[in-house]
């Protein structure tokens, strides 16, 4: 197989259907991710008018958090799963999950669930979507950085990909106003239409799942997957050994059982457990955020929704999309480690400014502060925390190891999930922004156990070279590719 060439045909052609086929999926992610902050105001409204059409603290933070918890098993089972049986016989069974448990939310009965019953279906089948939406973020990455490097560098090729993410975030917003100016009438004489805007954002996400399911269950296998010395495969014919998932376990707790590279898988976890309580914490809020800096308000229903749509599009537009695609470049030019470092405590910084003037400043000062701290935090933390895993590690733990990281960070944003509206009334938006500037230096802390990866290629990633003190593979035997002999190993005191 030609290197990096992932589907049949041309490789510019194969290039562009895998930017398209993976940033799709992550694209979807993006959007189902944001949505629900959007669909829980509504949901008030319809479901909740006895309780001033707001559900409990503990009501909104279970819908919103049990998507986190989904995300949580799909990145540990997805990831394992790839590094046990290969790239291209899990990638695309996460897309299943996305439009079953999607359009299971949808399908909510419109009439005969209790308030209670409301939440346990949406809370359930926003899992299995969680499940699928997880499980894209070890397999992309993973696939991405196996790719043939395009546009110079690895880190930009998994970047790109990455940056669709925040693009279905903004679309989502963009939608969200569409559908509530398509339906405007019919809300302001009669609430219940509110029903198909919710309905028709979230059916929407399942779109981008179903256009990339059929070429993701076609991938071929990638090459350094393919041609990796401690992973066996089948021969043509079928009868060959196969790895397994107990073989695979057997390579982590070997690999783990070293203290330097359970060191890093510690930091890159803990790191994004971090980020994600600070991100998550706003980005599932932003609904009552905006509210609270007063531009989520109105003085109809319609009204409050729609504020609540264009606060979310000026921040995505002027914060979250720019903030993703710099980062695309970013790594290259500042390294990894200085990266997250000084980008971490720059949006510390602009938290803990935006808790002492919140009470003070107007709503346009307000909202720059928000777009800026989404800036900060989405074109330094947001892009390493994503890259680093697949750049640290080897091909036969790299995909486990980077659903590791990302299903602790999902834990911070359950945590987050299930706590902001417990710690929003209790300390106020102010008492919030605090903890997540403190959360934001925590996360610079623990960057400084990462090495730096800018510059290596996967050959010397799968040689252990990161975790060498004088640039050159300085790891066990275990760690050298096979293009390296015992004896030379040896000599170089590897």
């Amino acid at each position: 197989m030609e290197s990096g060439k992932l589907f049949q045909g041309s490789n510019w052609t194969a290039n562009i259907k895998y930017l398209l086929v993976a940033g799709g999926g992550l694209f979807g992610d993006g959007y189902l991710n944001q949505t629900i902050g959007l669909v829980v105001p509504i949901l008030g409204y319809l479901y909740f008018a006895d309780r001033h059409s707001t559900p409990s603290a503990t009501q909104s933070d279970g819908i919103k958090g049990s998507f986190q918890v989904g995300m949580v098993v799909g990145q540990l089972f997805f990831g394992s799963l790839g590094d046990a049986f290969g790239r291209h016989r899990v990638y695309g069974k996460e897309c299943l999950l996305v439009i079953f448990g999607t359009l299971m939310v949808v399908l909510l009965p419109w009439k005969g669930l209790s308030q209670t019953g409301v939440v346990a279906w949406l809370s359930v089948f926003r899992a299995v979507t969680g499940m699928g939406t997880g499980g894209d973020y070890p397999m992309t990455s993973t696939i991405s950085s196996e790719h043939k490097v395009l546009f110079g560098s690895r880190a930009k090729l998994v970047l790109l990909v990455f940056a669709f993410l925040a693009l279905g975030t903004l679309t989502a917003a963009v939608v969200f106003v569409i559908l509530l100016d398509a339906f405007r009438s019919a809300i302001e004489h009669d609430i219940r239409r509110m029903e198909w805007v919710w309905r028709l954002l979230l059916g929407l996400g399942i779109v981008p799942a179903a256009i990339t399911l059929y070429a993701r269950l076609r991938m071929r296998e990638t090459e350094p997957y393919e041609k990796c010395p401690d992973v066996s495969h089948e021969s043509e014919s079928g009868n060959g050994d196969s790895r397994d998932y107990k073989t695979q376990w057997h390579d982590f707790r070997v690999y783990f059982s070293e203290w330097r590279h359970a060191k890093v898988l510690f930091a890159t976890a803990f790191g994004w457990f971090l980020y994600d309580i600070a991100y998550y914490g706003i980005s599932l809020n932003q609904a009552t955020i905006l509210k609270a800096i007063g531009f989520g308000s109105g003085k109809t229903p319609w009204e409050s929704m729609h504020n609540t749509a264009i606060g979310n599009i000026i921040v995505s537009f002027a914060g979250q999309l720019p903030g993703s695609w710099l980062g695309i470049f970013m790594p290259d030019l500042c390294g990894r480690r200085n990266l997250i470092l000084y980008s971490s405590l720059l949006t510390a910084l602009l938290y803990a400014i935006w808790a002492g003037v919140q009470d003070s400043a107007s709503s346009g000062g307000l909202m720059v502060l928000f777009a800026l701290s989404q800036f900060t935090l989405n074109f330094g933390p947001t892009v390493c925390v994503f890259l680093l895993p697949v750049e640290l590690f080897p091909t036969r733990v790299r995909a486990t190891a980077h659903g590791i990281s990302a299903a602790s960070g999902k834990v911070g944003a359950v945590l987050t999930a299930f706590a902001f509206g417990t710690i929003n009334e209790t300390l106020g938006l102010r008492g919030a922004l605090g903890l997540f500037a403190g959360v934001m230096v925590l996360v610079a802390v623990v960057s400084l156990w990462l090495p730096e990866t800018k510059g290596l290629t996967i050959e010397e990633i799968e040689a252990g070279v990161v975790y060498s003190d004088h640039g050159s593979p300085n790891t066990d035997n275990e760690d050298v590719p096979a293009t390296v002999s015992v004896e030379t190993a040896e000599l170089k005191g590897l």
